[in-house]
């Protein structure tokens, strides 16, 4: 027969590694000052990150400038991520300027879905998205690409999101996610091949 539940007088205490855990966890989130350093340390970076997606350099100052008074203002990140938190909400802030014309560029691709296997298997390639980011010039980038396909290489490639992910922050289709990463990268594995044609022995 089971016994009813005898009712404790005595309080509950937390356990004395919780509250160690609880007061580390208090001391790493990240101080004003520490953002401030991040922003300034990263300024280069995370510009690049929004002009490749803006493809204007009014726009994408613009978006590092109110990421990081909204970081200050808001709820403050752990010290430890405050880098990756602060390229992934410049880069949200930079696609809510171009969101429209993002989502009006998708068209241009979903009627081309890829089903050969060769760009099937690129799918996953976000090695060398990552790697276009910091090594082509974002001009070149910008002259190839519209705001669109720009916003899959750097959800891709800088901030590693899935193609699940991209399709949800761009408010696009899965698809068109895939035929935009396809094409991107067809044209950089060209980019590398003529690279490498051109190197002197």
């Amino acid at each position: 027969m089971i016994q009813p539940a005898q009712t404790s007088t005595r309080r509950s205490s937390c356990p004395g590694s919780l509250l160690l855990s609880l007061k580390n966890a208090a001391r790493t989130q990240a101080s004003a000052s520490d953002i401030t350093s991040c922003f300034h340390n990263e300024k280069e970076t995370l510009f690049r990150l929004a002009f490749l997606i803006t493809g204007d350099a009014a726009q994408a100052e613009a978006s590092v400038i109110n990421t990081y008074e909204l970081t200050l203002q808001g709820k403050t990140p752990f010290r430890d991520w405050l880098f990756e938190w602060a390229k992934s909400a410049t880069v949200r802030s930079a696609i809510r300027t171009r969101l429209d014309e993002i989502r009006r560029c998708e068209s241009a691709y979903k009627d081309s879905y890829y089903d050969d296997p060769e760009f099937l298997s690129q799918q996953t390639d976000q090695q060398r998205m990552a790697e276009s980011i910091w090594h082509l010039d974002p001009g070149l980038v910008i002259c190839q690409f519209d705001p669109f396909a720009r916003s899959v290489l750097v959800l891709r490639g800088a901030l590693h999101a899935s193609v699940r992910d991209c399709a949800v922050q761009l408010n696009v289709s899965r698809e068109s996610v895939v035929a935009a990463q396809c094409r991107m990268n067809a044209w950089l594995s060209t980019m590398c091949k003529n690279t490498r044609t051109s190197s002197p022995n």
